[in-house]
């Protein structure tokens, strides 16, 4: 009798563990509360329903949307896997085919060969166009970040980065280094307490870019209130409205009423100490 070769002997192990385990979890279903066995059957992956049969063209399109869908390149190969019965030739073909219909047709965007795979990418001549969309973009985030970490600084100033986010609740690290650069603020100091961080003010630069001769410029808290409470009804602000609109004679009327019956009230109480009885 030939001995085993220890790769044989390896493959019998793998195959025996795999039956011991898929043993052992059966024996564990068995165990489970069945709210359990729900939840678990909830959790699991759905399995993708292929198509029984593709058809080459059906094929392109399920190749031109892996390519759309990817965040990376696509070997041959790794198309394949996804589109069973084809062979490496026929993707191929398909990759080959959609370059052309892109190109006959003016698209602006293209397939690209990148580190050994395929990916679909927008054409160099019109980089221009999407990189200032995405200047725009992060110009707004810039901008907007900015300003509310200058405006915490100009009313709270020396006042050091951890303080800053505990107010902004966001990191702001980078927006100060930014600031700095620009010469919007500048490191004042250090606080006196356990690490002595850094403390933020504003500079020269800030009061000539926002018009101001001094800090005290600065519009009051008061008075930023008072602009928002006036740009926004008050009703609107809170959220509720009257219930009962009591026309104006009506309050005067009632108001009245209250008066007559407060001095009628008095002049009882007057009668009873003045005779000891009720009139």
């Amino acid at each position: 009798m030939n001995p085993k070769s220890p790769a044989a002997k390896e493959r019998e192990k793998e195959v025996k563990i795999k039956a011991l385990r898929k043993e052992l979890e059966a024996q564990l279903e068995e165990q489970l509360p069945p709210e359990m066995l729900e939840e678990r059957k909830k959790s699991e992956t759905p399995a993708v329903e292929e198509a029984r049969e593709v058809t080459p063209e059906m094929g392109r399109q399920i190749a031109e949307a892996l390519l759309i869908a990817s965040s990376k390149p696509l070997t041959v190969q790794e198309i394949r896997k996804s589109i069973k019965g084809f062979s490496a030739k026929e993707v191929t073909v398909w990759i080959e085919d959609l370059k052309t219909h892109y190109a006959q047709n003016g698209r602006s965007f293209e397939i690209l060969e990148i580190a050994g795979g395929y990916q679909i990418a927008t054409k160099k001549e019109f980089a221009p166009w999407i990189l200032k969309m995405e200047l725009q973009k992060k110009q707004r985030q810039a901008t907007q970040s900015a300003l509310e970490t200058l405006a915490i600084l100009a009313y709270k100033q020396p006042i050091t980065r951890a303080e800053i986010e505990e107010l902004r609740g966001v990191d702001v690290s980078g927006v100060l280094s930014t600031l700095t650069e620009k010469g919007f603020i500048r490191i004042s100091g250090k606080k006196e307490i356990p690490g002595r961080p850094f403390l933020y003010s504003t500079t020269e630069k800030f009061l000539e870019h926002f018009g101001l001769n001094t800090l005290t410029d600065l519009p009051s808290l008061e008075e930023i209130r008072t602009v928002v409470e006036n740009a926004v009804k008050k009703e609107e602000l809170l959220g509720t409205t009257k219930i009962v609109d009591i026309p104006q004679e009506s309050e005067n009327q009632s108001a009245g009423e209250a008066t007559e019956a407060a001095a009628e009230s008095t002049e009882d109480e007057i009668s009873i100490h003045e005779s000891g009885s009720v009139a």
